[in-house]
């Protein structure tokens, strides 16, 4: 047999320097990882011991500034929606001075108004003249009016009286929105 075989490998030193440097860099990372989860472990239990407290305070402060705003938007939902309701509630409402300066437009001058009354479907009048004339003159203006579908729909002749104390004629009268 021979004597030059060997069956060990044979370990040059460069592979042993590099295994014993991966080994020390393994060993310093491990190290440092847990140096780094103990420190920061720690640094946890010290914001949780010393600031408790504060913590609270500003949550406490947080939650109610929080709820009290909440109160602000329910009370500011609730205004705008009244608000909305009132708009749709004046949209749909006819403009009754509209409608007064119209009529009072068709009135001649010596005819003398003693009541009116405008309700949201119906305008009662009553007026006085000394001259019929001037009483026909505003009914035929009312029924223009109602030819024209120009606020009023229908018109109609309540009465039509001579006072002879007065020496005037009065005339009460009915219409429709």
């Amino acid at each position: 047999m021979s004597t030059n075989i060997n069956l060990l490998l044979r370990i040059d030193e460069a592979s042993l320097k590099r295994k014993k440097r991966i080994k020390i860099l393994n060993f310093i990372a491990f190290m440092l990882l847990i140096g780094v989860g103990v420190i920061s472990l720690i640094i946890f239990l010290l914001i949780q011991i010393t600031n408790v407290p504060s913590i609270k305070q500003e949550q406490d402060d947080i939650i109610r500034k929080i709820s009290q705003s909440q109160d602000k938007r329910a009370k500011l939902f609730i205004v705008n929606s009244r608000i909305n309701s009132v708009q749709e509630i004046l949209g749909k409402r006819k403009d009754l001075s509209k409608t007064i300066n119209t009529m009072l437009e068709k009135i001649p001058n010596r005819l003398s108004v003693e009541g009116l009354e405008i309700d949201d479907k119906v305008i009662s009048l009553r007026a006085e003249s000394a001259s019929l004339f001037v009483i026909g003159e505003f009914i035929d203006n009312l029924t223009d009016m109602v030819r024209k579908k120009e606020i009023i729909s229908s018109l109609t002749l309540d009465s039509l009286v001579f006072d002879e104390k007065k020496n005037s004629y009065q005339v009460s009268i009915r219409s429709e929105l």
